[in-house]
């Protein structure tokens, strides 16, 4: 990972065009290495030294505005900001051009310019003002992170003025967001008063009871369309007992390895595909229900549906969408329509990672702009994060794999906590109950941040692959656990 003292050696001595063409091939890098920034005198000496660098090139007009180096102002303000750094800030915000950062640094330091603990009341409206046009540049929607901004704002405001004894200015001070004139004239504190649960929310592990798990009408039918009308339809295939031309030993054992395959390889007359089909049928549908078990414990996901914001659902190994796919069935029962949030589907094989694809192509996610596949979470565009109401990195039966690198795992998983550190953030686990098999989920949790462990319980999942059937049911054993990441 780039380090700022580097970055900031580099700058001094390169031209303008140089910086650029730097810029723009290290992107991603830098942008990681503002992510990872922390708050110390050594880091905002280094982000002053560099922005003294820009401001000394004098850069003309289309360079200033070129996107690697307003790219550097809008990270350096971020960060500033979080430093509360108000001179520094000041800087970044008037190197910008009009855009929903520049306004969003501008609104912050409205309030920080303040000299008197009244003007929390009386220039409250024109705070509203400034907030309001930084939630969308007509292309891109932050509002969330205005929201965040206006919480926060919320939250330190009512603390300083309890502190300064000011409990007259702090009554009137929440008062207003609760003004229904100032709500009717300002829709971001329209849109606070609706969504400000969000940031308040608390986990609520929902009771447990008795159920045989079985497809819904949705997922019997999605079932059916995406992977085992092929498996029946096909000429090698006699149904029940021959699938694509072999027997169910044959492919358990040696065609999907009990779901450690190479899926991106093929085996005798199958091709990849063939072989991911195969384990959809196989073992696919025991992971969706056990995934369900999972989500509906868990009280807090669909509670950021259909509001402000996206939900980010980071599916690490995804396979073919299997808790994707249970996630969007979990929400359309609650909540009925169509069901949107932003899912990433990460896995090493390509194979998977197209069957993921196609089936999250269904009738009830509305995915246009919303689903991204990579190979390794390291691949991840953080700028996807944007207005994020909630992170729900999810890992199914993900440790049981002997390739797994649980290092390098925790390592980008801690990169997207830091990327987004005021948003709810949580790890969902699910795994085999054989001990060996859970070593390296054990390995992980040593190399995360601060978490808490919101729920942990091994139980047996009870399912039945058929809607209506009355046949006695399967029954896996499951260890589960929920980590919310501080």
């Amino acid at each position: 990972m780039m380090e700022l003292s580097d970055f900031s050696a580099r700058i001094i001595q390169l031209t303008p065009e140089e910086i650029i063409i730097y810029v723009g091939e290290n992107r991603s890098q830098l942008k990681l290495m503002f992510i990872n920034l922390e708050v110390e005198e050594l880091s905002i000496e280094q982000c002053s030294t560099v922005l003294l660098r820009l401001s000394s090139l004098d850069l003309a007009r289309e360079l200033k505005e070129s996107g690697e180096i307003q790219f550097l102002y809008k990270e350096f303000g971020l960060f500033l900001k979080k430093a509360n750094k108000q001179g520094h800030v000041e800087n970044c915000a008037n190197e910008l051009s009009n855009n929903i950062f520049k306004n969003r640094l501008i609104a912050w330091l409205h309030h920080k310019h303040y000299t008197s603990a009244r003007s929390h009341v009386g220039l409250f409206e024109a705070y509203l003002e400034k907030l309001s046009i930084a939630i969308t540049d007509g292309e891109e929607d932050y509002e969330n992170d205005v929201l965040r901004d206006l919480h926060t704002y919320y939250q330190e405001t009512s603390v300083l003025l309890e502190n300064y004894g000011r409990y007259d200015l702090l009554q009137q001070f929440q008062d207003q967001f609760g003004d229904e004139e100032l709500i009717e004239r300002h829709k971001v504190l329209d849109s606070y008063q609706i969504n400000k649960h969000q940031f308040t929310t608390e986990v609520v592990i929902v009771e447990e009871r008795d159920k045989i798990y079985e497809p819904s009408v949705f997922t019997a039918a999605l079932f059916e369309t995406k992977f085992l009308r092929y498996i029946k339809d096909h000429h090698r295939t006699i149904w029940y007992e021959i699938l694509l031309g072999y027997d169910a030993q044959t492919i358990r054992k040696r065609i999907i390895n009990f779901g450690q395959a190479h899926f991106d390889n093929t085996y005798e007359h199958l091709n990849a595909n063939d072989i991911v089909k195969l384990y959809s049928y196989f073992n696919m549908r025991k992971h969706f229900f056990s995934s369900l078990y999972l989500l509906e414990r868990f009280d807090l996901i669909y509670r950021y549906h259909n509001v402000n914001g996206r939900i980010k659902f980071i599916d690490i190994g995804c396979g073919p969408a299997t808790s994707g796919i249970a996630l969007v069935d979990h929400l359309y029962t609650k909540h009925g329509g169509t069901v949107s949030f932003d899912y990433f589907g990460v896995d090493f094989y390509q194979s998977m990672r197209e069957e993921a694809e196609y089936m999250m192509r269904n009738d009830v996610y509305v995915g246009e702009n919303s689903t991204f596949y990579m190979e390794r979470l390291g691949q991840l565009n953080y700028d996807d994060l944007n207005n994020a109401n909630s992170i729900f990195v999810n890992t199914c039966y993900l440790f049981a794999s002997d390739s797994l690198d649980e290092e390098e795992l925790a390592r980008d998983v801690m990169f997207v906590r830091k990327a987004k550190e005021k948003i709810p953030f949580y790890i969902l686990y699910q795994n085999t109950t054989e001990v060996g098999k859970n070593t390296k989920y054990n390995s992980f949790k040593t190399h995360l941040g601060e978490f808490k462990v919101v729920f942990s319980r091994t139980c047996s999942i009870f399912y039945n692959t058929k809607r209506n059937n009355y046949n006695s049911p399967t029954r896996e054993n499951v260890n589960f656990e929920i980590l919310e990441i501080i």
